[in-house]
């Protein structure tokens, strides 16, 4: 005679089931417990910075090249004026004219403070800087003027 196995009748399919998912439980607790409790590395040792002779030549670069003061070169190029607003063109450190109003910032920490029929008035860091304007060249007679 023969025998086929089959599942003993005290352990169903569902209780297997069940049996199997408990020891995956247990086995992913075990896992993670010993992985978490594993002794961490010790941070690395910082060295000390090395002592570095004084040098004057890389002090002065060095003050070049920290922030500082930015350096400042403004140049008149017209001024504009209604009764009631007046309008300045500008040409900031060599970059191409551009319009400014009263107010306005130039770059960091300069600010065009007023405009006057004559120049402008500059506010750098609560230092007030005037710059005059360029000379008008007179024509002589108002109107259409030929310029040879």
């Amino acid at each position: 005679m023969t025998r086929t196995w089959k599942w003993p009748s005290s352990l169903s399919p569902a209780r297997m089931a069940h049996v199997l998912g408990l020891v995956a439980v247990v086995a992913a607790a075990c896992f993670w417990g010993y992985t978490l409790r594993q002794p961490t590395p010790a941070p690395p040792q910082v060295r000390a910075a090395p002592v570095v002779p004084q040098d004057p030549a890389a002090r002065a670069v060095a003050s070049w090249l920290a922030p500082g003061q930015v350096r400042l070169n403004v140049a008149v190029v017209g001024l504009i004026r209604r009764h009631d607003r007046a309008v300045a063109v500008l040409k900031v450190n060599g970059a191409p004219p551009r319009p400014f109003m009263a107010g306005e910032t130039l770059m960091r920490d300069v600010t065009l403070k007023s405009i006057a029929p004559d120049g402008v008035t500059l506010e750098r860091a609560g230092t007030s800087i005037r710059i005059a304007a360029p000379l008008r060249r007179d024509y002589g007679s108002s109107g259409i003027v030929r310029v040879p």
